[in-house]
């Protein structure tokens, strides 16, 4: 099933796919934020903070979201287009049964408590329920990460439990909170 890729403008974010002139903005994006962000995700290499790890990114990206196996958005500042603040990922996305994701973001240390975050998984989300019909998306967050944790309570998630040892982020095993959101306009077919 072939959907048009997401173009989604708040009132102060721009939230899309990456394209191949992002690639610098996105390099930046990481590398400022490069200690901020570690501890909320997996190891990576001195490989993902280069231009060749991102161009191949993008094309990688793209891809998946045309196989609808994910949607990898980034954030840009409305008020600077150009300028990567933040991103949004849907990943492991499953059909039928299921009809379900997961979500994980992060965001420059410099824009947060600004609202951006919340303005661009709100419209995101909304369009992985009315576009993409999932019925649930699913977003986990370590318990000392109390900001990510009342992001997702404001958003309408939901906890349904708590994992130990979840996620091997930044070469240690962390518990997570792990929540939900539904889609109340789901549609069968």
């Amino acid at each position: 099933m072939p959907w048009k890729t997401p173009y989604l403008e708040t009132p102060q974010v721009i939230v899309r796919p990456a394209q191949t002139e992002d690639v610098p903005h996105i390099v930046r994006y990481f590398d400022d934020n490069r200690e901020r962000l570690a501890p909320s995700r997996p190891l990576v290499g001195p490989e993902f903070f280069t231009h060749g790890f991102w161009n191949a990114q993008v094309h990688a990206n793209l891809a998946e979201f045309r196989e609808g196996r994910s949607v990898r958005l980034f954030i840009f500042d409305r008020a600077r287009p150009e300028r990567v603040v933040g991103n949004a990922n849907f990943t492991q996305i499953f059909r039928a049964p299921a009809h379900y994701c997961m979500l994980g973001y992060g965001l420059d240390g410099e824009y947060e408590g600004r609202g951006m975050m919340r303005e661009a998984l709100e419209a995101a989300i909304g369009y992985m329920f009315a576009e993409q019909n999932l019925h649930r998306i699913q977003a986990n967050y370590v318990p000392r990460n109390e900001r990510s944790g009342g992001l997702l309570r404001r958003l309408g998630f939901t906890v349904e439990g708590f994992a130990r040892d979840y996620l091997l982020l930044n070469g240690r095993w962390e518990d997570h909170i792990l929540t939900s959101k539904l889609n109340p306009d789901w549609r069968a077919g």
